[in-house]
């Protein structure tokens, strides 16, 4: 944790050399990764607000959350910075920065290098202006399923009570290992994986997406005590081969959400000795 505390302060500073400072907004457009948790938390830590993008998002609707909450800098991996480009050339969002991870990054004007900026960094706050747990710390919209994407207000003291709620439900203890493919950039993440696993200081495992095959295989490289599901993963994970390792794994706890029946849950429960809750 003093590590992860020093990248995150060095993050923080980052964003304050880039001249964000407290009630500015800043978006993450992410797959799951070190940096999201280091951008996360250094801009909580300045009052900065976070806006992260859903990275399956194409042009129009990361445009439109860029417009609708007045973003002017963007931290993004190379991957997507064509969409990105494209977007700043359009002059139709506030955009004039982008910070990129990755590597072979392009020298174009308004784009500097995460790695590049955050290894120049002092490991001490530089910038630490009084704070409220009634400050927003994210905007995070909506899917969008039925009109545009809207922005909901995430505090700090939501965030925080996320974590202590979440932890208390499942008896999270500092020895557990919490282990998550959900997309950082979601709520479910955020707030039933990470923060509960940072509030009871837990050792926290983002997996870079999921795959029903490698699933148990990293279970058990992770030694993980504690996951969480959605259906799809249940159920393809019911269709793999079973296999004499099945059993084989320091899981205590699976939590769920959305619908399974109770025969998906007895047959999971009873070929994996894992309970689902």
């Amino acid at each position: 944790y003093a590590s992860l505390n020093e990248e995150i302060n060095r993050t923080a500073n980052l964003f304050y050399s880039l001249g964000i400072r407290k009630g500015d907004r800043v978006a993450l457009h992410l797959d799951n990764c070190p940096e999201f948790i280091f951008c996360w938390f250094g801009l909580a830590k300045i009052g900065a607000i976070m806006v992260p993008i859903n990275a399956r998002l194409l042009g129009e609707e990361s445009a439109w959350i860029l417009q609708n909450s007045q973003v002017s800098l963007l931290v993004t991996s190379v991957q997507f910075y064509p969409m990105y480009r494209e977007i700043r050339q359009d002059n139709s969002t506030p955009l004039n920065h982008i910070c990129l991870i990755g590597e072979q990054l392009p020298a174009d004007d308004g784009v500097s290098h995460f790695s590049q900026l955050q290894a120049r960094q002092s490991a001490t706050l530089c910038y630490t202006p009084a704070l409220s747990t009634d400050d927003t710390a994210e905007i995070l919209f909506t899917s969008g399923t039925t009109s545009r994407p809207k922005g909901v207000v995430i505090t700090h003291y939501n965030l925080r009570f996320a974590g202590y709620y979440s932890a208390w439900q499942i008896a999270l203890r500092d020895d557990d290992v919490y282990m998550t493919v959900m997309p950082a950039f979601h709520i479910d993440c955020q707030c039933t994986a990470a923060m509960p696993a940072f509030s009871a200081g837990s050792t926290f495992v983002l997996l870079e997406k999921y795959s029903a095959r490698a699933f148990w295989d990293q279970v058990r490289k992770y030694q993980a005590t504690v996951t969480e599901c959605i259906p799809m993963m249940i159920r393809t994970l019911m269709v793999q081969p079973a296999a004499p390792t099945d059993r084989q794994h320091h899981l205590r706890e699976v939590m769920f959400y959305l619908n399974l029946s109770e025969q998906e849950k007895d047959d999971f429960t009873e070929r994996f000795g894992v309970r689902l809750l």
